[in-house]
């Protein structure tokens, strides 16, 4: 069963698609005069930014679940951190509804304070939720090599965001990224996320 938090991932997943598809049909009307690798780089951007916010959804539903008291976990890491201020809104909400609402933002607010893009970040924010060792019990023997190709996929988004994909080694020079290893990024991040979800 998947989560409601999935069909708004897979969309933002088409987009990264689209924009991928945006890149190979500019460059391929304008044969060498467009350079539309920054495009492929947007596409693989969108992608792990629809990861990061797909992550925080799942992860704000199961604290609010948690909070509300109607799923108990046993885990160790369940600190999420909120201030006096926030569990007092929470407690003082006069329905069941305002009180839901009241858990949603302020989970919400402590939770914008993090990202959950890295493999052991995302396997960190499951657990403090309930859900322990996400990556070996989900993908299993190759648990590892699942969290290195998505680890490549969070550097290089982290290298085009922050230091506009530069290449460490020619100064002055971008690091190439072709249409099809952008989509094969995108590819990438996709089936992990379908995997996890599924196991959520």
């Amino acid at each position: 069963m998947t989560t409601p938090r999935l069909p708004h991932f897979l969309t933002d997943i088409v987009r990264a698609r689209d924009v991928v598809a945006l890149g190979q049909s500019l460059g391929n009307m304008t044969v060498g005069r467009v350079d539309a690798s920054d495009m492929y780089r947007a596409g693989l951007v969108q992608a792990v930014s629809a990861l990061d916010h797909y992550m925080h959804g799942i992860v704000l539903d199961l604290a609010v679940d948690i909070m509300l008291g109607r799923v108990s976990t046993q885990s160790p890491a369940g600190k999420i951190g909120l201030p006096f201020s926030a569990v007092r809104h929470i407690l003082v909400a006069a329905t069941p509804a305002d009180r839901e609402l009241s858990a949603k933002t302020q989970l919400s607010q402590r939770l914008s304070l993090e990202t959950f893009q890295k493999p052991d970040d995302i396997g960190a924010a499951l657990a403090l939720v309930g859900v322990p060792k996400v990556w070996s019990n989900v993908f299993g023997n190759s648990a590892s090599q699942t969290k290195v190709a998505l680890g490549v996929i969070v550097t290089r988004r982290n290298r085009i965001v922050h230091q506009s994909d530069s290449d460490p080694l020619t100064p002055g020079a971008i690091t190439p990224l072709s249409d099809l290893d952008a989509l094969s990024a995108i590819s990438t991040v996709e089936a992990t996320m379908v995997a996890i979800d599924n196991a959520l």
